[in-house]
C-alpha cells in the first residue's frame, strides 16, 4: 500500500475526536476524489454541501447527537438540526433524503465553510505532536488541494471502511440508541425501509379486536386504522410485537418521535402482559411470539424507554 495511503488511513484512525467534524470532513473530501479522480483543488462550500447531507440523513432519520452534549452542540450540527426544525414546520414530520429535498430548503454553505476554515481543516492533520502532509490549506480561497486525488479514489472503500468505523465508535459514545452501525449504514445508502406491519394485525386483533387507539382508548374508523410503535421507531430502528399498537391516524401523524410518557409505558407493558397470556392460550409459537415473551422477561419496554430518554 502506497505510504500516503498508510498516513492518510494512521490519521483517521487515530486522531482526537471530539465530534464527529473530523470523520464527515475527510469523508466528504474522499466523496469528491472518488466521484472525480482528476480533483485536485475542492471549495469547501462543496464540502460543506456533503457534510449538511451526511448529518442531515443521520438526524431526520434517527435523532444521532454528534458530540457529547446535546445542550452545546457544534456550530455545524446545529445549523443542519435549525434547517429540519424549519422542514418539518413547514413539511410534517415524514422523514426525507438530503438528496430528494436540498432544492426545498436552505443549506447555509458559507457558514459550515467559515467553522471548517477556523477549526477541523487544520486540526484533521494533527495526531499528538506530528503534523501530516496530506493536503494543503489555502484559507483565503477556503479550498483545499489534495495531494493525491486518484490514490484516494482507488482506495475509497477502503477509506469509508476506515471512516465508518471511527464515526460509528463516537455514535456509539454519545448516543444510548441501539443498532448505530446499521443506522450509519442505511443513511449513507439512503435505504432506510420500514417494513410492512399488516403482518401484525393477527396478534393485536387477539388482545384489542375491537381496534381500540392506545392514544386516546376510542374505537377507530376502518379508513383510519393504523399499527404504530409506542418507543419511536427511529430510535429502535426495527418493528417488534411487544412495542407496537393500533392508533387512529390522525392520532398518529400528531404523535410523530415523541418520547412516550411514563404512564404510557405502564399501559404498553400491561399490554403485553395480557396479549402474552392469550398468545399463550392460542398456542402460538414463532419468533415474534418468542420476541414478546422474552421482552416481558427482560423488561425490554422500560429498558429502551430509558434509553431513548438519554
Amino acid at each position: 500500500m502506497d505510504q500516503y495511503i498508510k498516513d492518510l488511513s494512521y490519521v483517521i484512525q487515530n486522531g482526537d475526536m471530539e465530534n464527529t467534524y473530523k470523520m464527515v470532513w475527510i469523508r466528504s473530501i474522499v466523496e469528491t476524489c472518488c466521484l472525480n479522480p482528476n480533483t485536485r483543488e475542492i471549495h469547501f462550500d462543496t464540502l460543506s454541501k456533503k457534510i449538511f447531507g451526511y448529518y442531515w440523513n443521520q438526524t431526520i432519520y434517527f435523532d444521532l447527537e454528534q458530540s457529547p452534549n446535546p445542550k452545546k452542540r457544534p456550530g455545524i450540527y446545529q445549523l443542519v438540526c435549525e434547517e429540519i426544525n424549519k422542514f418539518r414546520n413547514q413539511h410534517g414530520s415524514k422523514p426525507e433524503w438530503f438528496s430528494k429535498i436540498e432544492s426545498k430548503i436552505t443549506i447555509p454553505e458559507k457558514k459550515i465553510s467559515t467553522i471548517l476554515s477556523k477549526d477541523v481543516c487544520w486540526r484533521f492533520l494533527k495526531v499528538g505532536n506530528e503534523n501530516f502532509d496530506l493536503y494543503e490549506l489555502d484559507k483565503g480561497k477556503r479550498t483545499v488541494t489534495v495531494k493525491n486525488s486518484r490514490l484516494i479514489s482507488e482506495y475509497s472503500d477502503l477509506l469509508f471502511d476506515i471512516i465508518n468505523y471511527r464515526w460509528i465508535q463516537k455514535l456509539e459514545e454519545f448516543n444510548n440508541s441501539p443498532r448505530i452501525s446499521k443506522k450509519v449504514k442505511g443513511t449513507e445508502r439512503e435505504d432506510v425501509k420500514r417494513g410492512n406491519l399488516k403482518k401484525f394485525q393477527k396478534y393485536l386483533d387477539l388482545e384489542n379486536p375491537e381496534q381500540i387507539c392506545f392514544i386516546s382508548n376510542k374505537p377507530i374508523k376502518k379508513n383510519k386504522l393504523s399499527i404504530d410503535h409506542v418507543i419511536p421507531w427511529s430510535y429502535l430502528y426495527s418493528d417488534n410485537l411487544w412495542n407496537l399498537v393500533y392508533v387512529d391516524k390522525d392520532k398518529n401523524s400528531s404523535k410523530g418521535n415523541k418520547i412516550p410518557s411514563e404512564s404510557t409505558i405502564k399501559k404498553l407493558e400491561k399490554r403485553n402482559k395480557k396479549l402474552s397470556k392469550l398468545i399463550n392460550q392460542k398456542n402460538f409459537k414463532d419468533k415474534n411470539t418468542e420476541d414478546l415473551e422474552l421482552s416481558i422477561e427482560r423488561d425490554w419496554v422500560k429498558y429502551f424507554w430509558v434509553g431513548c430518554k438519554g
